[in-house]
């Protein structure tokens, strides 16, 4: 019977980059927050910065930033305003690193 079962999770199951979340932040504590709770269970953030005076944008990127160290993710940045932050369990499908080197 657990043989059955694992079939059906690894038929079931979506590569990070496909469960990513990509948005333009705004400064807004409250959405911070349910974007956390997406990358606590399993959704890879790409956040762009660009858009936030410099004392919002480091303030955010230091609560997202720490929030993943907490979780045991990564962190990586991708240009000068946007970040990529993931559990560690979603670089194991190769997926992220594949959209990382489109970029």
């Amino acid at each position: 019977m657990g043989l059955f079962h694992k079939e059906e999770e690894q038929d079931n199951y979506v590569k990070a980059s496909e469960r990513m979340v990509m948005e333009q932040l705004n400064d807004d504590d409250n959405r911070a927050t349910v974007l956390v709770d997406k990358l606590k269970n399993g959704n890879p953030l790409v956040l762009n910065f660009k858009k936030l005076d410099i004392m919002a944008a480091n303030k955010l990127l230091a609560f997202f930033a720490g929030a993943t160290y907490a979780i045991g993710g990564n962190t990586v940045k991708v240009n000068e305003t946007t970040y990529l932050f993931a559990r560690q369990e979603d670089f194991n499908d190769g997926s992220l690193n594949e959209f990382l080197a489109t970029l």
